[in-house]
């Protein structure tokens, strides 16, 4: 996108700024995880990766990592469609997994899923060792798999993320 995703405008508010309307409405403890400083006017909690230049996997290890619960719903900032049902169906549905994935269209949805902090064990040696991609991480770890797809209240737009301008010009809020 050439500029901080989460920063980008959606009509009149960021990117950020929808999904965390959406997380507040199933919890008020949100962290943000993001080297930008622009983000604390959100009012939020924010802190930099544990581990630098580690993608996505080192934003969900930083986010356990400095989570104060032990099960965490990880989002990501570019998701302006998440919807409470969704978001409440996996706060709701999560057990002693220690990954409560999310699955669309045969699809896993690693950025919009419930991790527990057991997780950070398994992760960080993935990190050092630069493999980052997020479900090979998941490997060996006690996962559980959640598809919504046939619920009457899912549309499917909720896991849309917006990765370019182009993307952004598609949708109607």
């Amino acid at each position: 996108m050439k500029t901080d995703k989460g920063l980008t405008y959606f009509g009149n508010k960021t990117l950020v700024e929808l999904v965390i309307e959406s997380v507040k409405k199933i919890t008020d403890r949100i962290i943000i995880i993001t080297q930008n400083p622009a983000y604390g006017k959100f009012g939020l909690p924010f802190f930099p990766d544990v581990l630098k230049d580690k993608g996505a996997l080192g934003g969900i290890y930083s986010g356990l990592t400095h989570s104060s619960t032990q099960k965490n719903l990880i989002v990501g900032c570019d998701m302006p469609f998440l919807s409470e049902n969704l978001l409440a169906c996996l706060v709701n549905n999560y057990g002693d997994e220690d990954v409560l994935l999310t699955n669309h269209k045969d699809k896993a949805e690693p950025l919009c899923s419930v991790y527990d902090k057991n997780c950070i064990t398994q992760i960080r040696p993935r990190l050092e060792q630069n493999q980052l991609k997020i479900t090979s991480a998941l490997e060996g770890l006690k996962t559980r798999v959640i598809s919504f797809d046939n619920e009457d209240w899912f549309s499917g737009k909720e896991f849309t993320n917006i990765n370019s301008i182009d993307e952004l010009k598609n949708y109607d809020l």
